[in-house]
């Protein structure tokens, strides 16, 4: 096949440095800020284009579907009605992002499929189109089209970028539980209706943000709002962090609703300990760094 008809790319993980949840809209779904950082640990995505018509998707890892239900697919499909022709593509997602961790591997799989498309085809659709494509694919998919730093607000529609932080290595665990997403926004709700919360606290996001553009220390400024419904339901993922933290992590925390938990390390060599550690006790674990396209 040409060459100039395939086009390959990395496609990242994310981390939530802070996830406030906010207001309940009227649709059910949430506004939210959080700091988002890109993170090393990646898919490789190949696009080709075909002669024949239709979408054909193949994956690596046997459990996710490879039909419309998932959002690459989506993403080709929103991308082709967006130009107004027919569908000829085949992609093939080689995966190593764990599925439903909070580490954003589906919502990036779908930017990337959006970027690796655009470039196929010439560039016809602008940046600002391109992100209202990602934005009616899911909450997370438009920063990936940026990468790197960023506070995500809104619905994740509204992105700005910010000064890279200092870098940890980070060590992300995957216990063997799962968390829906559905159910944790659906606990917090539960949670703020019990306590009759009518004004919610001012979020922990702009005080991080405004540590990275001063360059100072933004550990002791991580924050997850899902943790307290999520620890207290999963005692799995409880002990998960409670062992980050005593293998040396400055700190640990849930990612996205979970179900992996990242610990920050001083240097790659203690993390690298851990993660034997961790292992050990059952669990799947991943080393990697934050990085910026």
């Amino acid at each position: 096949m040409d060459n100039h008809q395939v086009v390959t790319l990395p496609s990242f993980a994310k981390v939530n440095l802070t996830l406030d949840v906010r207001e309940r809209m009227l649709d059910g779904y949430h506004l939210i800020q959080s700091v988002i950082q890109q993170v090393s640990l990646s898919d490789e995505v190949v696009v080709h284009l075909t002669e024949q018509e239709g979408i054909l998707l193949d994956c690596t890892d046997p459990a996710l579907p490879v039909d419309s239900s998932n959002l690459a697919w989506k993403a080709a499909e929103r991308y082709y009605e967006r130009l107004g022709v027919p569908p000829r593509v085949h992609i093939v997602l080689r995966k190593r992002i764990p599925a439903q961790a909070g580490l954003g591997g589906g919502s990036s799989n779908a930017a990337t499929v959006l970027r690796a498309l655009n470039i196929l085809h010439g560039m016809p659709v602008t940046p600002e189109e391109l992100c209202r494509l990602a934005l009616s694919l899911g909450s997370d998919v438009p920063f990936f089209l940026q990468g790197g730093t960023a506070l995500v607000e809104g619905f994740g529609e509204v992105i700005t970028p910010l000064p890279a932080p200092i870098s940890h290595t980070l060590l992300v665990v995957i216990p063997p539980v799962g968390v829906s997403t559905a159910w944790a926004y659906a606990q917090i709700d539960r949670e703020r209706e019990i306590a009759g919360i009518v004004d919610l606290p001012p979020p922990r996001s702009p005080a991080l943000m405004e540590a990275l553009r001063a360059g100072l220390d933004w550990v002791p400024l991580m924050h997850n709002d899902f943790e307290s419904v999520v620890l207290p339901a999963v005692p799995e993922i409880q002990q998960v962090k409670v062992q980050l933290m005593s293998s040396g992590a400055f700190a640990a925390m849930l990612c996205g609703s979970g179900s992996a938990v990242m610990g920050v390390y001083p240097e790659e060599a203690s993390a690298h300990r851990a993660l034997r550690r961790l292992r050990v006790s059952g669990n799947r674990a991943l080393v990697c760094t934050f990085c910026w396209r």
